[in-house]
């Protein structure tokens, strides 16, 4: 399994880039905020999920930690393969696409190529929950802030969502972020 690839872009597709390491050329399909601002020659660290099929193996890259978990979310649910989940990702920011999902709210999707009805609301079925462990907390306003925070340090949600409840409601984000970082070392 590859988790990451860190090197040189060497050149950049419609949906794809090639980033050598260590004198191989991975390519790696990612979104399009990804495609738009990278340039070649410039070196990049994608987090990846790699995807075995019996007549692929294919590299997915992202950025952060919160879009591969929501990439890994959106593939597991039925019907939504690799290729709809970038489109998904690419169509707006997690924090974004989290909040439509936590509401119910199926525009978002159904206005992207490859998902209708059908599957939008089960997307939002099936994630529902799974987001609204993740958002709702209970520290307020500031919990997306501190989650996207540890999750980008590598902390695994289970362990923020421990420290979380422990956290003091009434501090400001960074204090609270210096707490939970405490709490977690």
């Amino acid at each position: 399994m590859i988790a990451s690839v860190s090197g040189r872009v060497v050149s950049k597709g419609l949906d794809h880039l090639v980033v050598e390491a260590g004198g191989i050329g991975y390519l790696v399909f990612t979104t399009t905020d990804i495609l738009t601002t990278t340039v070649i020659n410039d070196e990049i660290r994608l987090l990846t999920h790699m995807v075995v099929r019996e007549d692929v193996q294919a590299l997915y890259g992202f950025i952060s930690p919160a879009q591969l978990q929501l990439f890994s979310m959106l593939i597991s649910v039925s019907g939504v393969g690799p290729r709809i989940g970038l489109a998904v990702l690419s169509s707006g920011k997690v924090e974004e696409l989290r909040s439509a999902i936590g509401r119910g709210d199926s525009a978002i999707f159904t206005a992207i190529s490859g998902i209708g009805k059908k599957t939008a609301e089960r997307i939002i079925l099936e994630l529902k929950s799974r987001i609204t462990d993740i958002v709702d907390v209970g520290v307020g306003g500031s919990s997306a802030d501190i989650i996207n925070a540890l999750s980008g340090l590598g902390y695994n949600m289970y362990e923020i969502r421990e420290v979380l409840g422990k956290l003091s409601p009434d501090a400001k984000v960074e204090d609270k972020l210096k707490e939970a970082l405490k709490l977690l070392s």
